[in-house]
């Protein structure tokens, strides 16, 4: 049976779109920003369905950049550094990327039970983003842990070794970019299968 259907219900997925577009127009100034806004607005729109699994997903993609914005951010660890103390201060970077990657693995891989356990009144389903998401945090992890061994090897060793020192930004990008896909798209299926994308009208919801 199909729901009743107003345009108050189109101003959402409108707003993704159109948040989802000024990602492709500057993505280097505005990227941590968008991604803050989509993400929550996919959160937005969760809870307008009261869908607790786009919910949780949302707010286990938002974890990641809120502690990476609180540790980098706020000066608790500089992202400058002298050449004396390069590899101190590396080590100190990429672990923090490290530990915090690591952080999200566990309850991205475990989300459908821990969702069941702490909201059980709530209708909790394994999604496709349950099957990638997790994949992308431990892609993450790998990313930081080899960029702290070739740290070592660069600083400590004297190797001339850059690669993933100069791709460690480039795929973080990529990972929160394929988040956003993910959480776009899961969002739009799940307000297909509520709405089934039927025609709006002038007439409030009963």
């Amino acid at each position: 049976m199909k729901k009743n259907f107003s345009l108050g219900d189109l101003l959402i997925p409108y707003a993704i779109v159109a948040v989802g577009l000024l990602v492709l127009y500057d993505i280097r100034f505005h990227f941590y920003l968008i991604y803050l806004l989509i993400v929550l607005t996919v959160f937005i729109l969760g809870a307008r369905l009261k869908d607790i699994n786009i919910c949780a997903l949302s707010l286990l993609a938002i974890v990641p950049f809120t502690l990476e914005t609180a540790v980098f951010s706020s000066g608790l660890i500089s992202l400058e550094s002298s050449k004396d103390q390069r590899l101190l201060q590396n080590t100190l970077i990429f672990g923090a990327h490290f530990l915090i990657d690591l952080i999200i693995v566990f309850p991205l891989t475990y989300r459908v039970e821990l969702t069941k356990k702490l909201f059980p009144k709530f209708k909790t389903r394994y999604t496709f983003a349950d099957a990638i998401m997790p994949w992308l945090a431990i892609f993450s992890v790998c990313m930081s842990f080899a960029a702290l061994v070739e740290n070592y090897f660069r600083n400590a060793k004297g190797a001339n070794l850059t690669f993933f020192f100069y791709s460690f930004d480039v795929s973080g990008y990529l990972i929160y970019s394929a988040n956003c896909l993910i959480l776009l798209i899961l969002a739009a299926v799940t307000y297909k299968e509520a709405y089934d994308y039927a025609l709006p009208s002038l007439r409030k919801k009963r």
